[in-house]
């Protein structure tokens, strides 16, 4: 039976879902998204997502949204770089849609996310095999730069303590690279492979490849370790996990001691400051105070200034927005 903790842990962990995804559906966000023209730089993709994390409960200091970032980038980068060809690029896209169409409850919410998996369909299957292949090689490039070190990248052995990334023999694979010169002109949409192989593009189709899905599952591939490499921490992660890790990050915007830290990277202080320990000592722990005042200044300047551009971007009622998210005219546009 579940405790009353746990149901308003529940519960606030799918108002954040809704919330985030209310707003990263936003049709201004999904226009630049889909803007043909030129290719989103890496600042304003995290100016986007600051604006959705603001439409949200959950609060970030700059710390935290720096760390989510960083491996939000490089869960990307593998993915781009795991991936087998064109189609496979779109599959994972795909993946993340059903995903969150999975988690969230508001039914005008999954009825968007409909509209925009035709939107990704419409757009890329239009374009050639080369095409799509071109653009995955810019994206990379963009990324380049980005080596951090992802713990659950690095236990499940698909990144190496030099950043590089493992890449293992998976259930899909559509070898692009020995086929490039017989496939390239073909449009996506226009391929006769057999998708029960290759995975299929309808909305609620089986995507076959594994790039994409919940990494923290049990189910995720891994590479092979040896023994001291333990790899039972995946045993009861699971979505749960990946809610946790946002629902962590919930709080107040006053409270100067956040109850939990966001632990993603192994370069990060693994000391946790429990906010209900009876043994804490504040004259021990002085220049800690000192130096969380000074954290609170800089996320109460850091947020002034997401705040500014949060209101700029929403210029309509949150409430007016949810209601009236009407995709059509964009679905029309790539059509």
């Amino acid at each position: 039976m579940m405790t009353i903790d746990q149901i308003q842990w529940k519960t606030s962990a799918l108002i954040l879902l809704d919330d985030v995804t209310g707003a990263l559906l936003n049709p201004k966000i999904l226009s630049s998204i889909f803007d043909k023209t030129t290719l989103i730089g890496i600042p304003r993709i995290r100016t986007t997502l600051e604006q959705v994390v603001l439409s949200s409960i959950m609060r970030l200091d700059k710390d935290s949204m720096d760390k989510l970032f960083d491996l939000m980038i490089m869960i990307v980068k593998y993915q781009l770089s795991a991936a087998t060809g064109p189609r496979e690029v779109i599959l994972l896209t795909l993946n993340h849609l059903d995903a969150i169409r999975d988690m969230v409850t508001d039914e005008s919410a999954r009825e968007c996310i409909g509209l925009v998996h035709q939107m990704v369909v419409d757009l890329y299957g239009n374009m050639t095999m080369e095409d799509v292949w071109q653009a995955r090689k810019e994206c990379l490039e963009e990324l380049d730069t980005y080596k951090v070190r992802v713990s659950i990248l690095l236990r499940l052995g698909l990144q190496n303590n030099d950043t590089s990334f493992n890449h293992i023999k998976r259930n899909y694979n559509e070898d692009y690279k020995e086929l490039r010169d017989t496939l390239k002109d073909l449009k996506l949409n226009r391929f006769d492979g057999d998708s029960r192989f290759l995975g299929s593009f309808d909305l609620f189709g089986d995507r076959v490849t594994s790039l994409g899905k919940n990494i923290y599952s049990s189910s995720c591939e891994m590479m092979p370790k040896s023994g001291k490499h333990n790899l039972q921490f995946a045993k009861d992660c699971g979505t749960k996990a990946e809610l946790g890790m946002l629902a962590a990050q919930l709080g107040t915007e006053e409270a100067l001691k956040r109850p939990f830290t966001l632990n993603l990277f192994v370069t990060e202080n693994t000391d946790n400051l429990d906010s209900n320990n009876d043994n804490y000592d504040p004259n021990a722990n002085l220049d800690m105070e000192l130096t969380t005042n000074e954290k609170v200044k800089q996320n109460k300047e850091y947020k002034e200034k997401l705040d500014n551009i949060y209101a700029d971007f929403f210029e309509d009622d949150q409430n007016e927005t949810k209601v009236n998210m009407n995709l059509l005219d964009l679905l029309d546009e790539i059509e």
